[in-house]
């Protein structure tokens, strides 16, 4: 009897997350009376998000709850950025205080880190492939030296004398799946017309030929926008989820011929790389048109939650082959 009226109290921060992501965090408590609840914060932590809060207010990194719509419980979200460390320690403070002038004082901290990618020329800035194996000698070496994954893509830039191809058979396989997937949205939108202007804006991405890490700030803040509201329409109509996922399955199913060759692919290239640096690009190929070229590149790069990166410009590398060829892109580097 006396443990339902014994004060209780939990206050949750998580031990670790990625710089640039919203970070939770909440306070419970039982058979207490709360008079108001005050955190305190440091960069590169702000607060983003109240929950079950009526009135608070901000001041010198100190966030102030005064009125709460039910008791019991304060939920909050920070919002991070990324810092020059790639780990940083933070510590959060928490005070609640209570009716009787009394206040509890508790201290969390988080690690928050973030990815960095690290790249080594190859010497002279000179690569060898042998058409027979596909060996490359002289690769460049990338390695993640931060925490968290990485995702890249590398292309050739519009100066460069060799350039990047897609295979034929991947085009297709996309196009194909586009044209059947369209087919089948059509389907469920007459089935669920309210639902078919956001088919048709889910539509206008799918047969976007750019990948995300491709589209600039403003694209990237309408997508997410679409994509949240997706996500939101799904959830709130299970016959609707359920459509919708049978149409993805149907579309698929028609292109099975070619999904055996791109598993291939894919098995080969996570036998190269590493796991914590994502190629968004891994079907493209590097060609060759003659026994020399050179190849001019640039990465664009993000982390998990989308977050801004510097776009890297590479030197110019010359590539020798025997003969005219084609490779995989991730074979010219060495994944660390």
């Amino acid at each position: 009897m006396q443990d339902l009226v014994t004060p209780t109290r939990l206050i949750y921060l998580p031990k670790e997350g990625l710089q640039g992501e919203n970070i939770p965090s909440h306070v419970l408590w039982q058979n207490m009376q709360v008079k108001s609840v005050e955190v305190t914060y440091q960069p590169p932590l702000k607060p983003d998000q109240i929950f079950n809060a009526r009135h608070w207010e901000v001041k010198n990194h100190n966030l102030i709850i005064k009125e709460l719509e039910l008791d019991g419980y304060i939920g909050l979200s920070f919002q991070s950025s990324k810092v020059a460390d790639l780990e940083t320690v933070v510590s959060v403070g928490y005070s609640i205080h209570l009716s009787n002038g009394k206040a509890i004082k508790e201290t969390r901290k988080i690690k928050l880190f973030r990815p960095q990618l690290e790249l080594e020329m190859p010497q002279a800035n000179k690569v060898v492939i042998d058409p027979a194996t596909g060996f490359v000698k002289g690769r460049l070496r990338i390695k993640n030296i931060g925490r968290g994954a990485l995702i890249v893509h590398i292309s050739a830039t519009e100066d460069s004398q060799t350039k990047f191809e897609t295979p034929r058979d991947y085009l297709e396989f996309v196009q194909k799946f586009v044209l059947d997937l369209e087919q089948e949205l059509k389907s469920l939108g007459k089935e669920f017309p309210k639902f078919q202007p956001l088919l048709d804006e889910m539509m206008a991405w799918e047969e976007d030929p750019r990948d995300f890490i491709e589209l600039n700030t403003a694209e990237r803040e309408e997508f997410s926008r679409y994509a949240e509201k997706l996500a939101s329409v799904l959830a709130s109509d299970k016959q609707l989820l359920q459509s919708f996922v049978e149409a993805y399955a149907k579309a698929l199913a028609k292109n099975t011929e070619f999904i055996e060759s791109v598993r291939k692919v894919i098995q080969a290239y996570e036998s190269f790389v590493s796991k914590d640096i994502l190629l968004a690009n891994p079907f493209d190929e590097v060609c060759l048109a003659d026994k020399k070229g050179e190849i001019r590149m640039k990465i664009l790069q993000t982390d998990r939650v989308f977050d801004k990166y510097k776009e890297i410009m590479l030197p110019k590398i010359e590539l020798t082959c025997s003969q005219p060829c084609h490779f995989p892109i991730y074979r010219l580097f060495e994944w660390r």
